[in-house]
This record gives C-alpha cells, structure tokens and sequence, in this order.
C-alpha cells in the first residue's frame, strides 16, 4: 500500500473513531521498530492528524488528532491487556504523566485493544511533548515514541499550532 494511501486510509478510521493500531513491543528496554516516524497530515474534513507510525505499513504506535481550536485533542492506540468496554492509557513526557480515560474495543489488525480518547489541548503531557517531542505511551511497557529528527518535532509543533488555532 503506498505512504498516501495508507495515511489517508488511517486518518478516515480514526475520524470514525475504528482505527487500528499495532501494538508496541512489551520490553521497556526495546526500541521503536526501524523507521517509526512521526507524521502529520490532514484530512478530507478539514481535521489534522499527527501519527507515530512505520510508512507503508499498518504499524502504529499512536495516532493524535484535532480540530481547529478544539479543547481536546483525540487520541487512538493499542493496548496489549484489558477488556472491551472503558480502560485507561496513560502517556508520560518528562515528569509530566497523565491518565485518560479510553474506549476500547477488540483490535481487528493488533493483538490487543484499540484504545480511543481525549485529552484537554492544554494538558502537561501534551505541553512537554510538543516541548521536548519526547512522549511514551505507560501501559504493557510501551517503547518510547520519541521525534528523533528536526522535521519530526517541525511536525509536532505544526499539529499543536493548528489545534489552537
């Protein structure tokens, strides 16, 4: 599947709140698979996207999304325990951490639950990220998904620009 393709087949399942994702390795100690970037894109209704992804691939650490001066910015990813219903996933940057509450439904691509949520723009977890585009996502000891370039982190303070507007 090309980069565009997949990207835009990404962003049209989590605008419906379905997406996907592939779990994270359960090692702390093991490192983001080759090639995992972040990526920010649109939408065809106007949303933006920022993913942690591999290209060309349906692995996906994290996808983040956002309206236009919304309050909230949505989040999707994988959880490797749990029940369908209502969990938890938890992202640390720095010092900050944050718990959040998320819907989680039977993954169709991952072993796992896709997890689905929001957290307010202006929380201290997504305030050191767009700072330091340092983020982990807590739970089944999730490598971290860190910006690792400066087009990364470009793309991190882009996002953020746009969901404040």
């Amino acid at each position: 599947m090309k980069c565009q393709g997949l990207w835009l087949l990404l962003a049209a399942g989590a605008a419906l709140g379905a997406c996907s994702t592939t779990a994270p390795p359960t090692s702390l100690a093991s490192p983001a698979p080759d090639g995992m970037k972040w990526n920010y894109f649109g939408t065809p209704d106007n949303d933006k996207r920022l993913a942690y992804g591999l290209p060309d691939s349906d692995v996906v650490g994290i996808i983040f999304s956002c309206h236009r001066k919304a309050p909230t910015v949505g989040f999707t990813t994988t959880l490797i325990r749990g029940k369908p219903g209502s969990g938890v996933v938890r992202f640390q940057s720095g010092k900050a951490q944050g718990r959040y509450v998320a819907k989680t439904t039977v993954s169709e691509i991952a072993d796992g639950l896709d997890a689905v949520g929001v957290i307010p723009l202006a929380d201290g977890v997504l305030a050191a990220f767009e700072k330091t585009g340092q983020i982990r996502q807590v739970e089944d000891k999730a490598y971290p998904q860190d910006a690792r370039t400066p087009a990364e982190r470009a793309d991190i303070k882009r996002f953020f620009g746009f969901c404040r507007g």
